[in-house]
């Protein structure tokens, strides 16, 4: 788990029930353990300042906590005994609408929603069923992209790879299909984002084999009903799509295990960059710069020239 509130203030989250936050741009870091979490893997984290952060977690039946002093004392926010609940992915709008998702339960994604911050869950009903095999993905906790206009989309992979989208803050959901790769359990989108209400983009592809190239990003530009394949590729699988945008310029960028790619024309094609090696992404607001995190507690700050 990843989030940037500012050049300064960084959050990031993992395994052993680990929370890290920085506040001097990542020079220096505070490594704590939330209490009673320690068996937890949190995958998915937000943050609205230096002091107020939430996790979501894969175990339960304490799933999401949230602090007020900088991470020094957690509450429990959510919490569930329902059997196969696994959080994938945390994503708010703004201060106070957020959305989390969680493996399926009894044939459908269990989405929650909240309205206040985080202080309080429900459970969202009005969702299409998954096919069988149906799952998500918490390889970047970007599994899920909200925007402030109410519109939200999760996406989806395993035998099928679709994008479920609301126009209502989460209370509805329509569900359509995406040429992206599917069939296995470790195939389909790993991550979505979209420019604005209509513009946006989703990567992935087969975890366990990221040479396969083929349907592995796609993109939208009516709010997510219809997609289309990119025409040039990113080089392997991706488990992570982010926008950068500032006033003067705006890109996409896809990064995974095995490298990253830039894309300028709104994921129609893909630049591949480098091989460097990170499964999770976010940019910098209004900077052409963000941090990265990946395997054996990497995390690192990039720049776009």
């Amino acid at each position: 788990g990843l989030f940037v509130v500012d050049e300064n203030v960084i959050w990031a989250s993992g395994s052993n029930g680990t929370v890290l936050l920085s506040k001097d741009g990542g020079e220096t870091w505070s490594v704590n353990e939330i209490v009673g979490a320690e068996e937890n893997d949190f995958r998915s984290i937000h943050a609205w300042d230096e002091n107020r952060a939430m996790v979501f977690g894969v175990a339960g039946p304490a799933f999401g906590y949230q602090t007020k002093d900088g991470g020094e004392s957690w509450d429990v926010v959510f919490q569930d005994s329902t059997k196969g609940l696994f959080f994938n992915s945390l994503k708010f709008a703004d201060d106070k609408n957020g959305l989390a998702v969680s493996d399926p339960i009894d044939g459908k994604f269990f989405v929650l929603r909240t309205e206040d911050g985080g202080k309080r869950w429900a459970r969202v009903e009005d969702i299409p069923n998954i096919e069988e095999g149906e799952a998500n993905f918490a390889a970047s906790n970007t599994c899920i992209e909200y925007l402030p206009s109410g519109k939200a989309w999760i996406a989806s992979g395993g035998k099928a790879a679709r994008v479920f989208y609301s126009t209502d803050f989460g209370k509805s959901w329509e569900v359509v299909k995406t040429p992206m790769v599917r069939g296995q359990s470790s195939s389909g989108i790993f991550s979505i984002s979209f420019k604005n209400n209509l513009e946006g983009v989703i990567v992935g592809g087969t975890y366990d084999k990221p040479e396969f190239d083929q349907n592995i990003a796609s993109y939208t530009m009516d709010g997510g009903k219809t997609w289309l394949p990119s025409v040039t590729m990113p080089k392997e699988y991706r488990s992570c799509v982010q926008l950068v945008s500032t006033e003067k310029e705006n890109l996409f960028f896809a990064i995974g295990k095995t490298g990253c790619d830039i894309s300028v024309d709104g994921g129609i094609n893909w630049t591949f960059l480098n091989n460097n090696s990170f499964y999770t992404f976010r940019v910098i607001p209004n900077q052409l710069a963000g941090f990265v995190a990946g395997g054996d507690g990497k995390i690192a700050k990039i720049e776009f020239d």
